[in-house]
């Protein structure tokens, strides 16, 4: 039987690389990498003894000091195994690795990367992501023992103003329409499966036809593609199975409902070139391929669909999330407003009407209430 010392683990199964952890002289926790399990147990056996003999151990054990370029490798690693932002998130670490890479990652301060991301943001959004990005980069280098401080954590984020709702209005619905229907035919069937369930689109173009149910009316989709990691329903309403048809007999023998010009699932970047340009030919400004969401919950809430239901059909974690569409409900307020008022009139109008019959119904020369004896 193998055997098993509490302070000595394998940090990856199967990995073949073992580390221990203890308590110094001093009682702080320590972590060192040792290598194979055997070399382990001895360091630990020896580290034990050291610290029951009061030998104080130097600050750094490690043989050199990592590199911010060595934190940057932990963290691409880490994103490309857990993360759909793994591509944006290796954008922005190959810029920071290339101005603080061969730095120790030890020795950076909270003031240079401040400093750093001010003279790269354009707006408070961008400041925010990369100080994000860097916070991800020290958290997984302290999560793998190889420091213990995190000076993203001590940069205060920024405001951010309200995110922009840009959505398709009718008439420019119409000359898109127009222009797809002019030189992207074959995309029509993509934009309005877009356009009628606000399906994101890294989990539009990753959809297989075997999470399609039309006659269900709804679309599956598990854990791993949905945004926020767990399985959620999208619902299809005629115009959407309509267009899941017309896809099916292009191709419905392939695995996916999208497939790339190469034949092949798209990318988790899936591009969408042709459809900048026709909106470009159609006259329509800062619309991009994610305005066909925001039109989609747009629409809805001006319809007069309430805000959870609103949330629910287009898969948002939070009511918030959903709430910066609510301005765009306010007509209907105002019309619910008058709801009341008219009904308020309604009830005053058949008060009256019931005491003029009740009068009316009397006999002459007698009254409710009066002894005419």
């Amino acid at each position: 039987m193998a055997q098993h010392i509490r302070g000595v683990f394998e940090r990856e199964r199967g990995s073949n690389v073992w580390w221990i952890h203890y308590h110094d002289s001093q009682g702080r926790r320590r972590r060192e990498k040792a290598g194979a399990k055997s070399v382990a147990i001895k360091l630990y056996q020896k580290r034990k003894t050291e610290a029951l003999t009061g030998k104080k151990l130097p600050e750094n054990l490690r043989q050199r000091q990592r590199t911010f370029s060595d934190f940057a490798d932990l963290a691409i690693a880490y994103s490309n195994s857990h993360k759909r932002s793994a591509y944006d998130d290796s954008c922005k670490i190959e810029i920071l690795r290339t101005e603080f890479g061969p730095r120790p990652a030890d020795a950076l301060t909270q003031q240079e990367f401040s400093a750093f991301l001010e003279s790269r943001s354009k707006s408070p959004a961008t400041f925010n992501r990369y100080r994000a990005t860097l916070s991800m980069i020290y958290r997984e280098a302290i999560r793998n023992g190889w420091t213990e401080r995190n000076p993203a954590r001590l940069m205060k984020s920024k405001t951010e103003p309200d995110g922009r709702i840009r959505y398709l209005l009718d008439d420019e619905e119409i000359k898109l329409r127009k222009v797809i229907a002019a030189d992207y035919k074959q995309f029509l069937s993509e934009f309005e499966v877009a356009l009628y369930t606000g399906i994101r689109k890294h989990e539009q173009f990753a959809c297989e036809w075997t999470w399609v149910k039309t006659k269900e009316k709804r679309i599956l989709l598990p854990g791993e593609i949905a945004k926020n990691g767990t399985p959620r329903v999208v619902r299809l309403n005629a115009a959407a199975i309509a267009a899941l048809e017309r896809q099916r007999l292009v191709t419905g023998k392939q695995s996916h409902v999208f497939m790339s010009p190469t034949g092949k699932p798209f990318p988790k970047k899936a591009l969408r070139d042709w459809f900048d340009a026709a909106c470009e030919k159609a006259g329509l400004k800062d619309f991009t391929w994610h305005c066909l969401r925001h039109t989609f919950c747009s629409r809805l809430v001006m319809a007069g669909v309430d805000l959870r239901t609103v949330q629910e059909l287009a898969g948002h974690l939070t009511i918030s999330v959903t709430a910066k569409y609510a301005h765009l409900s306010q007509p209907h307020l105002e019309l619910a407003i008058e709801k009341i008022a008219k009904t308020a009139t309604t009830r005053r109008k058949k008060r009256t009407a019931t005491k003029t019959a009740t009068r009316q119904k009397q006999p002459r020369g007698k009254s409710k209430g009066r002894n005419t004896k």
